[in-house]
């Protein structure tokens, strides 16, 4: 059981990334190096990055406020309901 296992997991790897593989071996810099392109952009780009966390920051703050907003307009509609009575008849 163990041995299929493993016996399975070398046959994927090796058709990923063996001579036979229908991937070319240079195909597999470009997602490395858009992992690392990622994780290197806040050092080659500190104000860009900068900027971004910024926009983040404000558009998280803009939500929650939004969010209690509209939170505290349900309960004063919910104290709203409470309060009405029956109109006085003339």
């Amino acid at each position: 059981m163990m041995n299929d296992t493993v016996d399975m997991a070398y046959r994927t790897v090796e058709a990923l990334f063996g001579p036979d593989s229908g991937i070319p071996w240079w195909a597999w810099l470009a997602p490395i190096f858009v992992v690392v392109a990622r994780m290197m952009y806040p050092v080659m780009f500190p104000e860009a990055a900068a900027a971004e966390a910024e926009t983040e920051r404000r558009l998280a703050e803009f939500r929650r406020e939004r969010d209690d907003r509209g939170k505290d307009s349900d309960k004063g509609k919910a104290k709203d309901k409470g309060k009405k009575g029956k109109k006085a008849k003339k």
